[in-house]
């Protein structure tokens, strides 16, 4: 059919809201600057100052500007509510247990959200080999994280069925792929902050990007036609 390709699809409406695909696609390749001013946090922010000076009520804001993001990243990777919590729980540990052992220079270099990122990272990647976090995709999120969904409440109806093809999907991208879209799309982390958490090539990550999500609207597509019946 000539309108196939017209109908909106749910990955555009529920993992990356109203923007097109094509656009997205063009944003992998090139636009990667929205949010380069990010990068000079690192040493100016004054939190890094006050945890290498011994600042006792830093770890505690540490954890009030972080936790929120960090605990979306993992829930959206282990698609466990449980797993997530005790995923981010786990990262600050060994933050907290890291930051004990770093000298003050060392700490005033740290760049802080890459850096958790890198740990949460790390602690899933290592749930994902347990086999006691293993999770169904079939099985539904208790409620939504907006800028996960776009949109406020997928409770029923088509909404949860988009909601599960796209995990479902999301499941099927290789690890490398679903972490470089779950950090880039979910989290809004610019290309270079990717590559400072996940230890790729600025450019490999833009590549597991792109191609992901091309895999992405393939693996919808199929399952869009498979469901407009015979």
């Amino acid at each position: 059919m000539s309108d196939k390709n017209s109908a909106k699809h749910p990955l555009v409406e529920i993992f990356f809201g109203s923007v097109k695909l094509s656009a997205l696609l063009m944003c992998c390749m090139g636009m990667d600057s929205e949010l380069q001013s990010e990068n000079h946090m690192g040493c100016l922010d004054p939190l890094v100052r006050r945890l290498a000076d011994g600042d006792l009520g830093a770890p505690r804001e540490l954890v009030e500007r972080h936790h929120a993001e960090l605990y979306r990243y993992a829930r959206a990777l282990l698609r466990d509510v449980p797993a997530a919590e005790d995923a981010v729980q786990e990262a600050f540990e060994r933050a907290f247990a890291a930051l004990g052992k770093y000298p003050e220079e060392r700490i005033k270099t740290l760049s802080l959200r890459p850096w958790l990122y890198r740990i949460t990272l790390n602690v899933v990647r290592n749930a994902w080999r347990d086999s006691r976090w293993e999770v169904s995709v079939a099985e539904t999120p208790e409620g939504t994280d907006e800028r996960f969904g776009a949109v406020s409440g997928l409770a029923s109806g088509a909404d949860t069925e988009a909601w599960l093809d796209t995990l479902k999907a999301l499941g099927r991208l290789s690890e490398r792929q679903r972490v470089a879209i779950t950090l880039r799309y979910l989290e809004d982390l610019p290309y270079t902050e990717i590559a400072e958490v996940t230890g790729w090539p600025e450019n490999t990550c833009k590549t597991l990007v792109r191609r992901g999500i091309e895999r992405l609207g393939a693996l919808l597509s199929e399952g869009s036609d498979g469901k407009g019946g015979s």
